[in-house]
């Protein structure tokens, strides 16, 4: 009988680990073990991504057809090296902070399959270091042309003097981020955000919207500010999604995006070689 935990050494930091052999995504054979080694392997590039970056974690306990969650506070049982600060309402959420390699494995154990973090950094999280744009199409909207209204997107954000990156979601959609200095609150750059979304939307009104529901989007593509207010998250970089295929959000260069026809094809399996 296969035991069903097992001890392990990541840097100085013993943890136990359990259901190695679990699959969590059945029509790939993905197993626990197979993710806690995803994110060993991509640690030192994600944590330069999410360093003093407070987690939102949705976790997938029964596998991604099981039921999920969302989990803000840092379990009681965590272990006592496991960052974390107090945030939100009366800062009653004792939110993850991911310092190290071990973080990332304790998380993953959990069965943590998506990593989201907010949008400042320990010690200042009331300013912002970045503003996002996040381009969210309708189903089966065909990939290349997000990726060229990205593209225009891109230009004109840089007309405002902004440098823009760029990331896949993992799912259908794009992250563009511009880096800021974290020196204005989240309602002034959410205003500075609506300053450009708004004017890009009314160039483009067929293909565009900045209407959340989706029965007044009409089959175009949401460019979605509203992720930028406190409290929000986006997943973030080389994080996995919950989805079949295990997919990743993962960042590029603006050339390599334009070679991009299925955000898809970046997965558990090649991300780390990218």
């Amino acid at each position: 009988m296969a035991k069903k935990s097992q001890w392990t050494l990541v840097g100085k930091r013993k943890l136990e680990l359990s259901n190695l052999e679990k699959v969590l995504f059945p029509e790939d054979g993905v197993t626990k073990a197979e993710i806690i080694e995803y994110y060993l392997k991509i640690a030192p590039t994600l944590l330069q991504h999410i360093k003093g970056r407070a987690l939102t974690l949705i976790r997938f306990p029964d596998g991604i057809h099981g039921e999920n969650f969302y989990q803000k506070n840092r379990p009681e049982w965590a272990p006592d090296w496991l960052e974390f600060v107090k945030l939100g309402k009366e800062e009653k959420k004792d939110y993850i902070i991911a310092t190290e390699p071990a973080s990332l494995v304790w998380l993953a154990n959990l069965a943590s399959l998506e990593l989201h973090q907010l949008h400042s950094r320990k010690p200042d999280f009331e300013h912002p270091d970045y503003m996002v744009f996040d381009l969210d199409p309708p189903e089966g909207y065909d990939f290349p042309k997000i990726v060229a209204l990205a593209l225009d997107l891109r230009t004109f954000i840089e007309s405002f003097g902004y440098t823009c990156f760029v990331k896949t979601t993992g799912g259908k959609g794009i992250h563009i981020c511009c880096p800021l200095e974290p020196k204005w609150d989240f309602h002034t750059v959410f205003e500075a955000a609506q300053a450009i979304a708004l004017p890009f939307t009314e160039r483009f009104p067929k293909e565009t919207t900045l209407h959340i529901k989706k029965e007044a989007r009409k089959g175009r593509v949401l460019i979605d500010i509203f992720r930028i207010r406190s409290g929000q998250s986006i997943v973030s970089p080389y994080s996995l999604r919950g989805r079949i295929g295990a997919p990743v959000s993962m960042p590029l260069t603006w050339d390599e995006l334009t070679l991009v026809k299925n955000p898809r094809e970046f997965n558990i399996n090649n991300a780390v070689d990218k």
